[in-house]
C-alpha cells in the first residue's frame, strides 16, 4: 500500500491547529461578551476594544481557522466594532 504525504498548504506549516484555535475562541467569546454585558461604560483594567482586537488578530495570524472559526472572528469583530462606537458616542455625549 502506498501511504502519501499530505503537503501542508504553503505558509500553514507554522500555525497553530484548529482544535486549539477553538479553545481561544471560546475564551475571548466568553471574556468579550461577558464584559460587554457588565461594563456597558467603558474598559475593564486596560481592556478596551483595541485589545481585544490585537488578541483576535493574534489568534488569526498564529492559527490555521476553519471556515466556522473565521466566521465567528468575524462576529466577534463586528460586536467589538459596535462596542467602540457606543463608548465613543457616550464619550462625546458627556
Amino acid at each position: 500500500m502506498n501511504a502519501q504525504k499530505k503537503t501542508p498548504r504553503p505558509g500553514t506549516e507554522n500555525l497553530l491547529p484548529a482544535s486549539l484555535a477553538d479553545q481561544r475562541l471560546d475564551h475571548l467569546e466568553r471574556m468579550i461578551r461577558t464584559i460587554v454585558k457588565n461594563s456597558p461604560a467603558g474598559a475593564v483594567h486596560g481592556m478596551d476594544p483595541d485589545y481585544w482586537q490585537s488578541r483576535i488578530q493574534a489568534l488569526v495570524d498564529e492559527s490555521n481557522l476553519l471556515v466556522v472559526q473565521q466566521q465567528r472572528v468575524r462576529r466577534l469583530l463586528t460586536e467589538l466594532q459596535k462596542r467602540a462606537k457606543s463608548i465613543t458616542m457616550d464619550r462625546s455625549a458627556a
